[in-house]
């Protein structure tokens, strides 16, 4: 799909020439910018005015954005604030940046002691995302994820780290955004024997990949947390599955784990230092 681009005069209002859709997207990130800049609560009345909108389409946006926490309405009023799912995007999007800075290093690290391929990935609404990779010059993998788009988060292994330990909802959206594709046919398809691997992941603090996505290859990853203790991410590594197999996997896996834990500790220092500890 090709996108359009909008230049703006001094008013702010998108030229013509973007769809119904696009324009009202445009109208509810308007909305959100000026509350961010005027709130901290508004009223219908002081938005449409402000935004020069009508005071309908204030009220539909608002209601659209409601449903998915990025605006809340007073339960005393009728004047809506900001939601707290701003607040959660926000320190994600601090996070990966951070993180990605401070992890890349030890993708090095864990490529050049394993030679395989590795990546870094993060959860979010929309799925599992590559944040980071770094390729090995021994071994090809027919599949390779971009940086910036979305594993399989049924299947691959890091992909299973990054959301093992996430909230029930969380964990079903993302499943039923990414769908349950059969790869291989070893694939996970069913929706029950996926949420059992899940657990078993969080339990024993490492995810596998047999084969799943790709034959022929076999994946490796563990999870990535916060000072808190909350996953935030994953590191993994994948390669030809004669490689991971016995004392090497077991090799493989604890070499995944004392990474991911590396990352942890590397973020748990830089969150220390911004704060002054």
């Amino acid at each position: 799909m090709q996108s359009t681009l909008i230049s703006r005069g001094k008013t702010g209002q998108p030229e013509r020439g973007t769809t119904g859709a696009s324009k009202s997207l445009q109208k509810a990130l308007r909305i959100l910018l000026y509350m961010s800049e005027h709130g901290p609560e508004l009223g219908v009345t002081q938005l449409a005015s402000g935004l020069n909108l009508n005071k309908t389409t204030v009220h539909r946006l608002l209601n659209a954005m409601k449903k998915f926490d990025l605006i809340e309405k007073n339960p005393d009023g009728d004047r809506y604030r900001l939601g707290l799912k701003l607040h959660e995007l926000g320190t994600r999007a601090i996070e990966s940046r951070t993180l990605r800075t401070e992890a890349h290093r030890f993708l090095l690290e864990l490529s050049c002691a394993s030679r395989e391929t590795v990546s870094l990935a993060v959860p979010g609404p929309g799925g599992v995302l590559c944040l980071d990779r770094v390729d090995s010059r021994d071994s090809i993998a027919t599949v390779r994820t971009p940086i910036g788009a979305r594993f399989p988060a049924h299947c691959a292994a890091v992909a299973k780290a990054a959301i093992a330990c996430l909230p029930e909802d969380e964990l079903d959206a993302i499943l039923s955004i990414a769908g349950l594709t059969p790869y291989t046919p070893f694939t996970m398809t069913s929706l029950s024997e996926v949420k059992k691997n899940l657990r078993e992941v969080a339990s024993r603090g490492y995810a596998l990949d047999s084969q799943e996505l790709e034959r022929g290859l076999t994946g490796v990853a563990a999870p990535v947390r916060s000072r808190e203790g909350r996953v935030i991410a994953a590191v993994g590594m994948v390669g030809p599955t004669p490689r991971f197999r016995g004392k090497e996997l077991a090799q493989k896996i604890a070499l995944t784990k004392n990474i991911a834990a590396k990352i942890s500790a590397s973020l748990g220092e830089s969150n220390a230092a911004a704060s002054g500890f």
